[in-house]
């Protein structure tokens, strides 16, 4: 592609500084609002720990999530309280910090497929001005940008060929926030497939002890530490926390644990038959498979998962985006599935306003998303795919279809 100047000035550059900087807007708009999330949750936990003096206060289970958040929350607590920014300001900030974090990573993995670097930066905005992306931390004051940073930064070194950082990336993610786990099944493939080996994988309970250190030496309780996440597991008692997956279509009255049970188990009976399915294949994970492999678990988890938040695909709503820029003539439609299907969950819920479409039509469009990447990736056994944008587009140092060595 040939770069056009007018006057000296690149009007790519222009479109992507114009493009941050409505990024910035929008989530400038969002920093006033107020959520139930933070009236119920984040507030009363930053509240207990300026009582307790701060750090003294990760001695005791006050909060449902994992204690690298908690120290963040921490953190923000005592410069809420020494300075005159507020608590509010000072979550939304960092998780626009992290939806830059987020962005980039997917910019750097798109770059990996094209060398153009004004391909890079369209994916780079496009993530940044994905909806729920804008929403979720903006308006919201939620997290999931922050390990879903994590995630994209892990697929991208295990792309590079970089096993170590990528997995010890995505147990970064895992000590974040219980969700980073969606796509953990994605990595159980490529160690069965012989390309990540178990000594990777010892990195994984190494960084989730460590995180769990700090909270330790102030005296919480070390089995109560590693065993944070098991008392998540039945906080809810809905089929779907109006997340568009199969249980959409589900009513159990009174049943509902039972259902619930029976559900987990078959998702990871479904779950484990595909990673088979695979293998058996011979599917090829090269570049092109890994991606593919991780947008088709981010989606296909939570898909199958009983109770369910919409924000839990966030990791799916920027693989799609990945894997559309990946694969554009195949699936450009990818994100608009996926975007369609969760934000309006979103704004029901954080505008408090009735559904403008009925959770199981959306729950359809997430399936199709779903199947229209799996098919991909299950067909993805032949000869490597011919470019799907001019060669001049293409990376030329690192082709995309070689088969990574991870060791």
């Amino acid at each position: 592609m040939q770069t056009i100047r007018i006057r000296g000035i690149i009007p790519e550059i222009v479109l992507f500084i114009t493009l941050i900087g409505v990024a910035g807007a929008v989530r400038y708009l969002g920093f006033g609002m107020i959520s139930g999330d933070y009236l119920a949750f984040l507030r009363p936990w930053s509240e207990f720990i300026s009582a307790k003096g701060g750090i003294p206060a990760l001695a005791y289970d006050f909060a449902d999530y994992n204690m690298p958040y908690l120290y963040l929350l921490t953190a923000l607590t005592w410069i809420s309280t020494n300075t005159s920014l507020g608590l509010m300001f000072l979550i939304k900030v960092v998780t626009v910090v992290f939806d830059a974090v987020l962005a980039y990573y997917a910019g750097r993995i798109v770059g990996l497929r094209w060398s153009d670097w004004r391909i890079r930066a369209l994916a780079t905005a496009g993530v940044l001005l994905l909806p729920t992306v804008v929403m979720n931390g903006s308006y919201w004051a939620q997290c999931d940008s922050i390990y879903t940073s994590f995630t994209l930064a892990g697929i991208y070194y295990l792309l590079r060929n970089k096993p170590w950082w990528g997995v010890a990336l995505l147990a970064v993610s895992l000590t974040i926030k219980l969700q980073a786990i969606f796509v953990f099944p994605a990595l159980l493939t490529l160690l069965l497939a012989g390309l990540v080996r178990w000594r990777h994988l010892t990195v994984i309970p190494a960084i989730y002890v460590l995180a769990a250190v700090p909270a330790w030496l102030v005296g919480r309780p070390f089995g109560d530490l590693m065993f944070i996440y098991a008392g998540q597991t039945g906080t809810w008692k809905s089929m779907t926390m109006g997340a568009p997956s199969i249980y959409a279509f589900v009513r159990p009255g009174a049943e509902v644990d039972m259902m619930r049970a029976v559900g987990s188990l078959l998702a990871v009976a479904a779950v484990l038959a595909f990673v088979s399915v695979l293998l058996i294949r011979r599917v090829r994970l090269d570049q092109t498979g890994i991606v593919l492999l991780f947008t088709t678990f981010s989606i296909m988890v939570p898909f199958l998962l009983p109770s369910m938040h919409e924000r839990y695909f966030m990791q799916a709503e920027v693989l799609a985006v990945v894997a559309a820029f990946w694969l554009p003539r195949r699936l450009w439609f990818l994100p608009v599935l996926t975007q369609v299907a969760v934000f309006i969950g979103y704004q029901s819920y954080l505008f408090r306003s009735p559904s403008a479409v009925d959770l199981r039509i959306l729950t359809l469009l997430a399936g199709a998303a779903l199947v229209a990447t799996a098919a991909q990736l299950l067909r993805h056994t032949e000869l490597p795919d011919e470019p799907e944008l001019p060669e001049v587009a293409r990376t030329p140092a690192r082709d995309p279809e070689r088969v990574p060595a991870l060791v």
